[in-house]
């Protein structure tokens, strides 16, 4: 069978049951028309479910009730990056000062006879 041939023996079962549903009685109609309303409002929560693959009930269940733990996460995270990043280009500007003071001899004798500078110069020069 193809598709063709699928929707036209739909469309059979279709008229067919529309037919003998007119036979019935009103409460029972009625009781099968509810019944229609509720599988097909079940039809569509399952098809909600299934949308991307999973990623659709996974979004609603897990992301959305958590949106703002994950927002505030996230910020704090950008944040620690942010400022790691930025502490080590000041040191790094700053290690480029004294690297351009060196190589230009504008340092005072008395940096040089400082202890505490030969040890950051050994320091760092390893």
């Amino acid at each position: 069978m193809n598709f063709h041939d699928d929707l036209q023996f739909s469309h059979k079962v279709g008229r067919a049951l529309n037919k003998s549903a007119e036979n019935l009685d009103r409460s029972t109609r009625d009781k099968l028309q509810a019944a229609r309303q509720r599988a097909l409002g079940h039809q569509k929560t399952a098809v909600a479910g299934l949308s991307l693959a999973g990623f659709g009930q996974f979004a609603d269940e897990i992301l959305l009730p958590q949106a703002r733990t994950l927002a505030a996460l996230s910020t704090l995270v950008l944040g620690i990056v942010g400022t790691y990043y930025w502490n080590h280009f000041q040191q790094a500007l700053d290690n480029a000062e004294i690297d351009s003071a060196l190589l230009a001899d504008d340092l005072p004798i008395n940096a040089y006879l400082d202890r505490g500078f030969s040890a950051w110069l050994e320091h760092h020069s390893q």
